[in-house]
């Protein structure tokens, strides 16, 4: 049994024991005595309960590192290639080739357009006048 357990039964008799003294005044002392020595046995359970413990978390395992496949035997092929024997071409006329059409200019880089800066709206607002021209109506003619 937990010594906490028996030091709280302990207590819980000296407070029974208080309780019957109440009974009869003239043992006002006792009373005092089995109070404080109930409180006493209290707190010494209090501290001698066992301590939750915390679970301490796991250090990580290293993983195992897979070894690499065995790499197959490198086998080293000789290949021998056969001169090709060539015919000998008749001579014939050689005719000069015409470009058919010529060839197209590479593509002109086109510069990136600058991002908008916050001085150019400002700039356009400076060049705008400050007031509308006023559109004036032509009168009918009278005849």
């Amino acid at each position: 049994m937990r010594l906490d357990y028996s030091l709280y039964v302990v207590a819980l008799i000296c407070f029974i024991i208080a309780g019957v003294f109440l009974a009869y005044p003239d043992y006002s002392i006792a009373i005092a005595i089995f109070a404080v020595l109930g409180i006493l046995f209290v707190a010494g359970g209090y501290v001698f309960r066992p301590k939750v413990a915390v679970p301490a978390p796991k250090a990580p395992s290293p993983l195992p590192e897979p070894s690499p496949p065995p790499s197959p035997p490198q086998v080293e092929e000789k290949v021998e290639e056969a001169p090709v024997p060539v015919a000998p071409q008749p001579a014939e006329e050689q005719v000069p080739s015409i470009p058919l059409a010529p060839p197209p200019p590479p593509p002109a880089e086109e510069a990136p357009t600058p991002a908008p800066t916050l001085e150019e709206p400002a700039k356009v607002e400076e060049e705008k006048p400050a007031e509308k021209p006023v559109r004036r109506r032509r009168r009918k003619k009278t005849t």
